[in-house]
C-alpha cells in the first residue's frame, strides 16, 4: 500500500504573519490586505516519507477555486503512479472531498487502484500535508508581499518545487537508513 495524504489550501497577495510584537498593554498592527479575486489555490498531494519512489510533493497551483471535478481529475491523471501497489488517499471531510461526483466515481477509482478515506471530522491534525501548508505559507514563501497574482502564482510554484525537493531528500535518507 502506498499512503498519501491530500488538502487545499489558499495564497494570498499578503501572506499572514508569522510572528509580531507590541509594547505590552498595547494590540499589534499587522497589515494585510486580501483583495477578492486576487488569490492562489493549491491542490497538493504528499507521500509518506520513505514508502515510494515516486515524487513526495504533487500539486496543482491556479488562480480560481477547486471544484470536485478538479479533485477528481487531479485524482486519476496527477496522483503518482507506480508499482501496482494500492493507492490509499487521505482527505478531509470538506465538501469537495465528499461530493457526490466523488462518490459515484470511487468504484472507477478504485479499479485504478486508487482508495479514498476519511479523517474524522475536525481533525486537521491528523493529515500530513497540513504541516507542509503551514510551513509553505509561514516559512518557505520568499517574501510575505506580492504586488500581482501573477508574481504570487509564480511564488507558489518555486515554494512547491523547493518543499518537494526537501521532502525528497528526506525520502532518499530514509530509503537509504
Amino acid at each position: 500500500m502506498r499512503l498519501f495524504f491530500l488538502d487545499e489550501s489558499g495564497f494570498a497577495l499578503t501572506q499572514p504573519p508569522t510572528h509580531s510584537w507590541c509594547r505590552r498593554r498595547h494590540r499589534p498592527e499587522v497589515s494585510h490586505e486580501n483583495p477578492q479575486g486576487q488569490r492562489v489555490n493549491v491542490m497538493a498531494v504528499q507521500a509518506v516519507p520513505g514508502a515510494t519512489p515516486t515524487p513526495p510533493l504533487t500539486w496543482w497551483a491556479a488562480p480560481y477555486n477547486w471544484k470536485s471535478t478538479h479533485l477528481l481529475d487531479f485524482l486519476r491523471y496527477t496522483l503518482p503512479q507506480g508499482d501496482g501497489l494500492p493507492r490509499v488517499v487521505v482527505l478531509d471531510n470538506a465538501p469537495i472531498h465528499t461530493a457526490g461526483l466523488i462518490r459515484e466515481a470511487e468504484a472507477e477509482l478504485e479499479a485504478q487502484g486508487i482508495e479514498l478515506r476519511y479523517l474524522p471530522s475536525y481533525s486537521p491534525h491528523l493529515n500530513d500535508i497540513e504541516r507542509t501548508f503551514r510551513r509553505a505559507k509561514h516559512e518557505a514563501m520568499p517574501r510575505r508581499m506580492y504586488p500581482h497574482q501573477r508574481v504570487l502564482l509564480a511564488a507558489v510554484h518555486a515554494c512547491f518545487r523547493n518543499l518537494r525537493d526537501e521532502l525528497e531528500s528526506l525520502h532518499w535518507t530514509m530509503r537509504s537508513a
